[in-house]
């Protein structure tokens, strides 16, 4: 069995790290083109200018907000009119996405993420998601290699709401989960190749971390504070996840994820929210012991997960609409598989209706629970 890791080329966390982001853009090209998320350019334009100065030529791409094909290509035809060298995605994942789709369309250019947010473990992964014009996802990109650099600003990703780092602790808390079934399988991951000891041992450091500092590095983030939790908090939700994820391998959790999404009810959540229902019924698919599942519906609690369908938008459900998820789910070639016993459509189902009857009755023993 032939195994393997990839690794963003480097990657630097910390408040005020974005003032670092000339001198190391530099040494990978002199000529940037910068794909800049629409809703935060009225503030990080200004700023981006005064810290790249006459430090670095750059550019502006007129992002219109959506990581479609015809985005990426668009940033790609520019890039070589231009003679663009290196193309930086500042902002959430579609932005960094966009960036990630024209380095791939126009091979050579190297390519750098600057997440604002921590909500997902994207921006160090080679992959990025293509939408349709209408919002809806399309397929992956695969890109030829991760990030040459991943800056990550802690100060920035504490001015954000803090819903969007508790989605990145959700799509990090599956992390190990996944990693676990994929290392026992020896399933193929985006490396290619079958889990090293190096990305199953991250994942558990990533899952250690997040149980020990995720609530307190979210009530920091409420204040804007930047704190040793909250360092930890963003490194494993970005760093930690990704190498887990990408490295070790994904399973039911975000089987679950991709089933969820099919739900109109869902639409208006964040990824992490809807991978966090899928890391509870994962568990009553692989049967935790008690332990395991009560310490996670408490966590999941304690940094504002959902933990019912209720939750995610489905006040009323039946066995049919379940089955919409469900079918999802089980599409060839999903992660769903990726777990150590081949499941049925009715485990699944039942799956997800004992993950919601267990967090109603966890919420019921927490008189001070709230949704």
């Amino acid at each position: 069995m032939i195994t393997s890791a990839i690794f963003p080329a480097r990657y630097i966390q910390g408040a005020d790290a974005l003032g670092e982001l000339a001198k190391h853009a530099n040494i990978l090209g002199s000529n940037a083109l910068i794909v800049l998320d629409p809703g935060i350019a009225e503030w990080m334009r200004p700023r981006l200018d005064t810290i790249l100065g006459n430090e670095l030529v750059h550019a502006f791409f007129d992002f219109g907000g959506e990581s479609t094909e015809a985005e990426m290509q668009r940033a790609a035809g520019l890039l070589v009119e231009a003679g663009h060298d290196v193309v930086i995605g500042v902002g959430g994942g579609k932005a960094i996405d966009t960036a990630k789709g024209a380095a791939y369309f126009t091979p050579g250019v190297r390519m750098i993420a600057v997440p604002t947010i921590a909500a997902s473990d994207a921006p160090c992964s080679k992959n990025a998601v293509v939408y349709t014009p209408e919002h809806t996802v399309d397929r992956d990109i695969h890109g030829r290699a991760n990030p040459d650099l991943v800056l990550v600003d802690t100060a920035v990703v504490a001015a954000a709401p803090a819903r969007y780092l508790s989605a990145g602790i959700a799509d990090a808390l599956a992390t190990w989960l996944e990693a676990e079934s994929a290392f026992v399988t020896r399933t193929i991951n985006f490396t290619g190749y079958a889990s090293t000891f190096t990305a199953h041992a991250v994942a558990r450091l990533c899952y250690d971390t997040l149980l020990e500092y995720a609530p307190l590095a979210l009530a920091h983030c409420d204040d804007g504070l930047v704190t040793p939790a909250l360092e930890h908090v963003v490194e494993a939700a970005t760093l930690m996840s990704t190498i887990g994820f990408e490295s070790g391998g994904l399973g039911a959790a975000h089987g679950f994820h991709q089933g969820i999404a099919e739900w109109p009810e869902t639409h208006h959540l964040l990824h992490g929210e809807k991978v966090a229902f899928g890391v509870l019924a994962s568990l009553f698919l692989t049967d935790k012991d008690s332990a395991t599942v009560e310490t996670i519906y408490a966590f999941c609690h304690s940094v504002r997960l959902p933990l019912t369908l209720a939750d995610l938008g489905l006040e009323h459900y039946d066995d049919a609409k379940l089955m919409v998820a469900v079918e999802r789910m089980t599409r060839s070639g999903e992660c769903t598989f990726n777990e150590p016993i081949a499941y049925g459509e009715a485990d699944y189902l039942a799956a997800m209706k004992a993950a919601d009857a267990y967090g109603r009755a966890w919420r019921a023993r927490q008189p001070s629970a709230n949704r």
